[in-house]
């Protein structure tokens, strides 16, 4: 169960820490006093996105720290499902950092907001007014009904089988679309063919454009080779014979000093390097010759290597995977056929086993209804609902993750009158009351430490409202309960009372949680009982509540 739960920096919140108890926790306060920021706060700590807007001073971290009192035999393999160790005294505690990032941690240890949103939802049940008005919606339905009859594993496993079928049959549409004309075949083929007479490699066309270009170049190549050749092997004026020469001339001096050695030796090595140039200028000059032949086959398959890269929208380089991709395809047009048979029956064994298993999870929906209608309808009994009756239709649908059942919940709140669809004919009050009944019933069935009700009092008001603060009290023997409420009946019947209030201080407007003690509680449901103005006799009927409720 939740034992304390600490705020700081939170919408109208400054800084609250308050402990919790088990049993029935009642909050009120005045309309706008912000009731409801506690529960944004510990939404935080069960999984919600985090937004900067809810934080009080965007300058300082937000943080919101919950602390739980955990049965190891109840919750040890819920840690073991996240990967997280656990603790039979846990905290989760969620940071809003300047700038808007959020950190999330369970005891300490990072985690990602998907485990700390799986762990809290086997902590905390929280119901809103959101939640009353979803009580009309079949999935939803169907979700409280799945809750309520621990069909998780058989939803699970329908949900998987149904996803698996899909699958099956997105793979063999896509197998038609890929290799299922048959009309598409010749043209891959003479795409294939084109490419196999080409035999195109990589790094191939940079290879022939070096020597296109060369051989295109032939005239320049022996002008500039063999005038190199000349310009240094020229008899009288020859750089070769100038520079030899030179190391002649350099050659007595060599065993004069080390700095003429050097000399020496460098004019030396020059002129054998402008040597070497010059014979393999001489041979690069002879061995290059006009094929005016050779040209033509280059220019044809550049060309070509070109125009295939163009019609294939890829590099040249990329034409030898491409080549092997149209190979595949054709093999795979030839098999299609063998391929398609086998993808047809893979989508009918899927079928069938989806069909099992949704088959298997309407069984296990249609056991566990009747002992879910027999405890709605006592439940509304004890809610001042005399005579009214409550059942689930369950019709056969269309195959879906959720199964093959469209549920239908009737009611009727008055003896001898037809039961109905309940969107139809339930007023607000009359739907508080029955996801009242469906929680209380959730609330034993599913072992929830925590279940907290956001106004569960909305359209009640009377003896009715008695009777709801009876079953809070009923139910608070099992479960930590919490309940926001306007109503001073469900007030009275609480064992902890926080009061909410806002507080003007420094020009700003803070949210004020305050534990109440007898006397404060006997003011508190006096101003819920007359208003703002708190009367003898309105203390009178305060007390009155208190002492019934004690």
């Amino acid at each position: 169960m939740l034992t304390r739960l600490d705020i700081r920096n939170f919408a109208l919140i400054d800084q609250l820490e308050l402990d919790w108890n088990h049993g029935l926790t009642v909050i009120t306060g005045e309309t706008g006093s912000g009731k409801s920021i506690m529960l944004g706060a510990l939404g935080l700590i069960l999984g919600k996105r985090a937004d900067l807007q809810a934080v009080k001073d965007a300058g300082k971290k937000c943080v919101v720290e919950g602390h739980f009192s955990l049965e190891e035999g109840a919750f040890a393999e819920v840690f073991a499902q996240i990967d997280q160790p656990f603790d039979t005294y846990t905290i989760l505690r969620r940071e809003i950092l300047p700038g808007g990032k959020s950190r999330a941690f369970i005891n300490d240890v990072p985690a990602t907001l998907e485990q700390m949103k799986f762990l809290g939802s086997q902590l905390i049940d929280i119901h809103s007014q959101h939640d009353t008005r979803l009580l009309t919606h079949p999935d939803y339905q169907l979700t409280l009904i799945d809750l309520y009859g621990g069909h998780q594993s058989a939803l699970k496993a329908c949900a998987t089988a149904v996803a698996h079928w899909h699958e099956k049959k997105k793979a063999l549409h896509e197998l038609h679309e890929t290799y299922g004309g048959n009309e598409d075949r010749d043209y891959v083929e003479f795409l294939l063919q084109e490419l196999e007479e080409l035999k195109p490699t990589s790094g191939e066309l940079a290879a022939l454009e070096e020597e296109w270009r060369a051989l295109d170049s032939v005239a320049e190549i022996k002008a500039a080779a063999g005038g190199l050749s000349e310009l240094l092997e020229g008899e009288e004026m020859g750089m070769l014979e100038q520079l030899r020469k030179a190391v002649a001339e350099l050659s007595p001096l060599q065993d004069i000093s080390k700095e003429a050695k050097e000399l020496y030796d460098r004019a030396q090595s020059a002129y054998i390097e402008l040597k070497d140039i010059s014979d393999e200028s001489y041979r690069y000059a002879e061995s290059v010759e006009h094929d005016p032949q050779r040209i033509q086959l280059l220019e044809e398959r550049i060309n070509k290597i070109n125009q295939l890269a163009q019609k294939h929208k890829c590099e040249a380089d990329e034409l030898p995977e491409v080549w092997e991709a149209l190979a595949e395809k054709v093999r795979r047009i030839d098999a299609f056929a063998d391929e398609a048979k086998a993808a047809e029956v893979a989508v009918v064994q899927a079928l069938k086993e989806a069909e099992e298993t949704a088959k298997a999870l309407r069984k296990a929906r249609l056991q566990s209804i009747p002992k879910l209608e027999k405890t709605i309808n006592q439940q509304l009994v004890d809610l001042n609902f005399s005579g009214a009756t409550f059942c689930i239709q369950l019709d056969e649908s269309e195959l879906s993750t959720s199964g093959i059942d469209k549920p239908a919940w009737l009611f009727s709140a008055n003896p001898g009158h037809l039961a109905k669809p309940l969107e139809k004919v339930a007023s607000g009050g009359e739907l508080s009351r029955i996801m009242l009944a469906l929680k209380s019933a959730l609330a034993d069935t599913r072992g929830l430490p925590t279940l907290i009700f956001d106004e569960i009092d909305t359209g009640i008001s009377g003896q009715t409202a008695a009777k709801v603060a009876g079953l809070l009290r009923a139910m608070s023997k099992n479960v930590q309960l919490v309940a926001i409420t306007h109503l001073p009946q469900i007030a009275a019947a609480g064992q902890m009372h926080f009061r909410v209030e806002k507080d003007q201080r420094s020009g700003s407007t803070f949210t004020v949680v305050s534990a109440l003690n007898n006397t404060d509680r006997t003011e508190e449901i006096a101003r819920m009982l007359s208003g703002d103005k708190v009367t003898d006799v309105s203390r009178e009927a305060a007390n009155e509540l208190l002492g019934e409720s004690s």
